[in-house]
């Protein structure tokens, strides 16, 4: 049996109030760099045979008709980039990783580097300014989108949290 213990899988829903129709083509770039393209009921099938067939991590967006580029651009791949820097995984190649984007009853497989790649496409940038945008995102605390720089001493775990009390 292949050794599944380094599978993960992250869950990340886009939502949005905003119309859906700026930067649409976002959507079409990233469709495209697809390596398979999945019906809804077929996932769990194909993504475990993917799992048992190589080390793979995989991250799943579920992408709603209305959800704007900016929303991926400044939610999703900077938490993308956090989540694989904390699994050891280059953030600005996420070598190993299948993003998994669903949209309507369709899922998109698509390699973490070409995930990747269509991000500098969409957003014009270089391999240098990608790697400068990643580690500010890495240098940024989970949720909150503050530089853990700029914390100046305070406490970094939440008190109003259950299991954070004393």
């Amino acid at each position: 049996m292949p050794d599944t213990s380094r599978c993960h899988l992250i869950l990340v829903v886009l939502y949005s109030s905003r119309g859906g129709e700026e930067l649409a083509d976002y959507r079409d770039l990233l469709f495209s760099r697809a390596f398979r393209v999945v019906s809804g009921p077929r996932y769990n099938e194909v993504s475990q045979q993917l799992r048992e067939s190589r080390n793979l991590f995989f991250y799943e967006v579920i992408l709603h008709p209305d959800t704007p580029w900016e929303f991926l651009r400044d939610r999703v791949y900077p938490a993308l980039a956090r989540y694989l820097k904390y699994k050891s995984i280059s953030p600005d190649s996420a070598e190993g990783v299948v993003v998994s984007l669903f949209f309507r009853e369709q899922f998109y497989l698509i390699e973490g580097r070409e995930f990747i790649s269509a991000y500098r496409e969409i957003e014009g940038l270089g391999p240098d300014e990608f790697l400068l945008r990643v580690l500010n995102w890495v240098a940024e605390t989970e949720g909150d989108g503050k530089n853990q720089e700029g914390t100046k001493g305070e406490d970094p775990f939440r008190r109003d949290l259950p299991a954070a009390r004393k």
